[in-house]
């Protein structure tokens, strides 16, 4: 599938002082940088600002590849990511999503199954923890990695429809940055995804 349209979901939420963005905006003027150098139509909300809910509707339709970029809070993605997850998708039954996968018409009758969204997604994070407390056993994660400490926001956009993309992580954000090789590392991952 050749990518066209990209919709990115800024799921920053600042707390001044301690949280301002500009990480965030960074890793997503990467983004819109690769992409515009691809001809690719880019849509890009901040949460923080507000939204529309049908056009976020329609932007999610309309996407090749959504990517979702926000730091972790808490071990989780921030409550205005998660609201706009519950806003937007519970509003988007029938559009991006038939229903649980569950209904008699279905072959497949799996939970999760009914998603109508054909496009891809990924994750794209920014943490203060560093790599090794998600990876290394005895580490706060305890080696659950990345991916397994963000399923419930990988469930829910599977449960949509959208096919994942390997997640891009900046780690140790504030004790030992690393932005310069990890923005490399980002524009590796979203150029091996528009050659796929």
């Amino acid at each position: 599938m050749s990518i066209k349209r990209v919709h990115i979901i800024n799921a920053h939420q600042k707390w001044t002082g301690i949280a301002e963005g500009n990480l965030t905006q960074h890793y997503i003027e990467t983004m819109v940088k690769i992409f515009n150098s691809h001809e690719i139509e880019v849509t890009v909300t901040n949460v923080d600002d507000g939204y529309t809910i049908e056009q976020e509707i329609t932007a999610l339709v309309a996407a090749d590849l959504v990517i979702l970029q926000f730091p972790m809070y808490w071990m989780s993605l921030p409550w205005l990511g998660k609201k706009y997850i519950d806003e937007v998708f519970m509003a988007g039954q029938g559009r991006i999503y038939k229903h649980d996968g569950r209904e008699i018409d279905d072959a497949s009758k799996k939970y999760g199954s009914g998603g109508l969204l054909t496009g891809k997604y990924m994750l794209s994070i920014t943490c203060n923890a560093p790599l090794e407390a998600f990876v290394s056993e005895g580490q706060f994660f305890n080696g659950l990695g990345v991916d397994n400490a963000f399923m419930s926001v990988h469930n829910a956009l599977q449960f949509v429809g959208l096919t994942k993309l390997p997640t891009f992580t900046s780690h140790d954000i504030f004790k030992n940055p690393q932005i310069e090789s990890e923005t490399k590392e980002l524009e590796a991952l979203l150029t091996n995804a528009l050659r796929a």
